[in-house]
């Protein structure tokens, strides 16, 4: 008995030892983040519901900016573009909201930048999402060719249901192309994930989600080139 105590005791601890992202390790899944409040990536994903109505997701680059796919929120600039709600799930956005007060589309590619002040931000977001700022990296093409065969991830909010919970989905990156600019990936990819920022399982963030291949559903990633992120920088301070 007092051995079978001690295996149940060591077992308990195995599993609380686990890291977080062994429970995502399996390539090509998306599964439902089960707490966003305790997975340290949620809250810098965010729910964007854009000022023409349409559902995506948006990835916080400072407390005050994220990216997003411009197909969410139009070609033209906007003094009111949306509100964004980080670490949302379903019905529960335990991080506040912050309204978006200017919505700034590229003039060439998928993206947009998206921007609030403290005055945009109800007291949960103020209080949850403390100051930071992040500058984005750009790569060439030749260090995006060597993201081939990485293992990525990506938070998002694919609308498999009507309230929109968040997933997260794992695969490997498997193509880089120049024209159209995409990173090709094996990350599953539904509507409402466009936006969703994509990171290697090294922390490299990489892009954003913007399309998805049409008859198995793998995301189509926009790299950080080093003049989108260059935009970006300039864009988001």
């Amino acid at each position: 008995m007092k051995k079978l105590r001690l295996l149940l005791l060591l077992s308990v601890v195995f599993l609380l030892l686990i890291p977080v992202d062994v429970t995502y390790a399996k390539k090509g899944t998306q599964v439902r983040v089960p707490d966003t409040i305790a997975d340290s990536h949620s809250k810098y994903t965010a729910k964007y519901k854009s000022g023409i109505y349409h559902t995506c997701t948006a990835i916080l680059i400072s407390s005050t900016a994220a990216v997003t796919a411009k197909h969410c929120g139009g070609n033209r600039r906007l003094r009111y573009g949306g509100t964004i709600y980080p670490g949302a799930s379903g019905y529960s956005t335990p991080f506040g909201y912050m309204n978006i007060s200017d919505y700034i589309p590229n003039p060439k590619y998928d993206i947009a930048v998206i921007k609030g002040t403290l005055r945009d931000q109800d007291k949960f977001y103020r209080y949850y999402i403390r100051p930071f700022k992040t500058k984005v990296t750009g790569y060439t093409s030749e260090q995006l060719q060597r993201f081939v065969g990485k293992e990525g991830y990506s938070y998002g909010y694919p609308n498999r249901d009507s309230i929109y919970y968040q997933y997260r989905s794992d695969g490997n990156i498997t193509f880089s192309q120049k024209t159209p600019l995409y990173l090709r990936t094996e990350l599953p990819a539904y509507g409402g994930q466009s936006g969703s920022g994509v990171f290697t399982k090294d922390s490299d963030f990489i892009g954003i989600i913007i399309t998805r291949t049409p008859t198995d559903f793998k995301a189509n990633v926009l790299p950080f080139t080093t003049d989108i992120a260059n935009w970006i920088n300039k864009y988001a301070n």
